[in-house]
């Protein structure tokens, strides 16, 4: 039997594991092509069959009220597509346990925010040839274009999370962002991974978990036209991208 690697995501019946809750992942598994996002995971069908890309499913409890934040990381992980097959912070990962908390911390729902990556498919799939994220963000870029044109509202807020995901996005603006795109607020932060999300930036001294809570939270605040607190310590806390 596997571990529980999302506490949160498991306290709450949320958990997305076809060993450990088979009722949840059928639940979801089974809505999947429902509503507003049931018309995009048709698009992630379509994305698969002509790519012959592992591309996970987006989740479909997740943008109740519309993707006005759209979070992203660099490319999913091979678990994302053989384990829930969602990109989802109710995956059994701790990256989607950070994410999960650092979301609850932040206040950013799931009624307006919506996770997905800037590569759909798992870049270092071993069944492919080696490949370079950046290089394969400008492949991508027509299939975040159309993703983000059947989105409704078009996202006014972007959160790229770990530095994969910014360079990334950089070859992607380089090859011409989607036109949706173009006028929204982007925010950076480091990645929600193990590895870092419980360390401290050395630039800011900050710890990188309170920088990616702080990311969310802005952008929620500017999402839902609220008034916007400043980042704790003042602009040293947006002194690079990460």
């Amino acid at each position: 039997m596997p571990a529980v690697w999302n506490p949160l995501a498991a306290r709450r019946g949320e958990l997305l594991d076809r060993a450990l809750a088979p009722e949840v992942h059928a639940e979801r598994w089974a809505r999947r092509y429902d509503g507003r996002l049931g018309e995009l995971n048709r698009w992630v069908d379509h994305v698969r069959d002509t790519t012959y890309e592992n591309v996970p499913y987006l989740d479909p409890a997740a943008a109740a009220s519309g993707p006005r934040v759209l979070v992203l990381m660099g490319d999913p992980s091979g678990d994302a597509e053989d384990g829930s097959g969602f990109v989802s912070k109710h995956d059994n990962d701790p990256t989607a346990h950070n994410t999960y908390v650092a979301t609850e911390r932040a206040k950013l729902g799931y009624d307006i925010s919506l996770h997905w990556h800037v590569v759909p498919w798992w870049v270092a799939n071993p069944a492919k040839p080696v490949r370079a994220l950046e290089r394969e963000a400008v492949r991508a870029a027509p299939y975040l274009a159309a993703l983000v044109e059947m989105l409704d509202p078009a996202p006014s807020e972007v959160v790229l999370l770990g530095r994969p995901a910014t360079r990334a996005w950089a070859r992607l603006a380089e090859a011409g962002l989607p036109d949706a795109l173009r006028e929204a607020t982007v925010a950076h932060a480091p990645h929600p991974g193990p590895l870092v999300f419980h360390r401290h930036d050395a630039a800011t001294g900050r710890g990188n978990s309170d920088l990616v809570v702080e990311a969310m939270r802005l952008a929620g605040q500017r999402a839902r036209g609220e008034k916007v607190r400043p980042p704790a310590g003042g602009p040293a806390g947006r002194r690079r991208p990460f």
